[in-house]
């Protein structure tokens, strides 16, 4: 049986996923904004305020990692569980990344923060085409000249 590359695949059958992820991303994070809009909370002490700002300035580098490597990845096919995981898990974490920087409902930010990073995780770590070319750099012999 012929090995499916992205070559193979027509841009037309990848792009909605990608597609997908971007829309949803934005519509995370404009409702995130509307929530903080809507009812600003406030912390009383500044310094756990600055360390959660912090923090959450951290997840959100994170959250944009997940999204640049799942957006890299919907480039080819996948299985359709992982599809889902790659389109809901970054806007899951973007959306608790600003969540928690504008200290609104933090365990629920905590929760789309680290379920999103868990599913990317265990998708990434499962999928042997996500690096496809890693196993073979490891079996090639090192020239030393």
């Amino acid at each position: 049986m012929r090995a499916l590359t992205s070559a193979a695949i027509p841009s037309a059958e990848i792009r909605p996923a990608r597609t997908i992820l971007v829309l949803a991303t934005i519509l995370v994070l404009l409702v995130a904004g509307a929530a903080a809009l809507r009812a600003p909370a406030a912390i009383a002490d500044p310094d756990l305020a600055r360390l959660l700002r912090f923090m959450a300035a951290m997840k959100g580098v994170f959250a944009l990692a997940a999204f640049a490597a799942c957006y890299w990845r919907l480039a080819r096919p996948a299985t359709p569980w992982r599809v889902a995981v790659y389109v809901a898990a970054p806007p899951a974490m973007a959306g608790g990344a600003f969540a928690l920087f504008v200290f609104q409902n933090v365990a629920l930010a905590a929760a789309g923060l680290h379920l999103g990073l868990f599913a990317v995780l265990a998708a990434a770590l499962t999928d042997r085409d996500f690096l496809p070319d890693f196993p073979s750099r490891l079996n090639r012999p090192v020239d030393l000249d």
